[in-house]
């Protein structure tokens, strides 16, 4: 490379990241502004039964835009020989290494919450399971269950 090609590629370099930067920071307000929509709007159920939550979907002329409220977030660890801990290894037994792997804490082994669900249901009674997915619920600092929004982008779809 010359001289010349390097200074070029920095420059273009730094006007790309200011650029990602900015459009980052308009993706997130649109995004914000999408979530409050769909807390203000008719939301349906998900299309994924074995995910818990609501939907709403947001409308352009060309475009159907699902945002997501997915509840109940399933912890991915507990503190070892917490009270927690000791909870959820009496509703588990012997089936306990099939959620979550031994260390100095519990790690989940499902990869994520709907397969840990899929799972719980498979193995455990019913009320076995309602116990666990409220015992491994993440939860913040007010004992309110966690839980996170999806603005669908890859799952956008024309208008009928």
């Amino acid at each position: 490379m010359t001289p010349e090609q390097i200074a070029a590629d920095i420059e273009r370099g730094l006007t790309i990241k200011s650029e990602i930067a900015a459009l980052t920071l308009e993706l997130k307000a649109i995004e914000d502004r999408l979530e409050a929509a769909g807390l203000n709007g008719d939301q349906v159920p998900l299309q994924n039964p074995n995910l818990e939550g609501k939907q709403y979907i947001a409308r352009s002329e060309k475009h159907l835009l699902p945002v997501r409220f997915e509840s109940d977030l399933i912890i991915g660890s507990v503190e070892k020989d917490s009270p927690l801990h000791a909870q959820i290894t009496a509703i588990c037994g012997d089936k306990i290494t099939l959620f979550f792997k031994p260390s100095t804490k519990l790690e989940r082994v499902p990869k994520d919450g709907e397969a840990f669900r899929k799972l719980a249901r498979e193995l455990l009674d019913s009320d076995a399971f309602a116990k666990l997915i409220n015992a491994a619920t993440a939860r913040d600092k007010k004992n309110i269950a966690k839980s996170r929004t999806v603005i669908a982008w890859d799952d956008a779809k024309p208008t009928p």
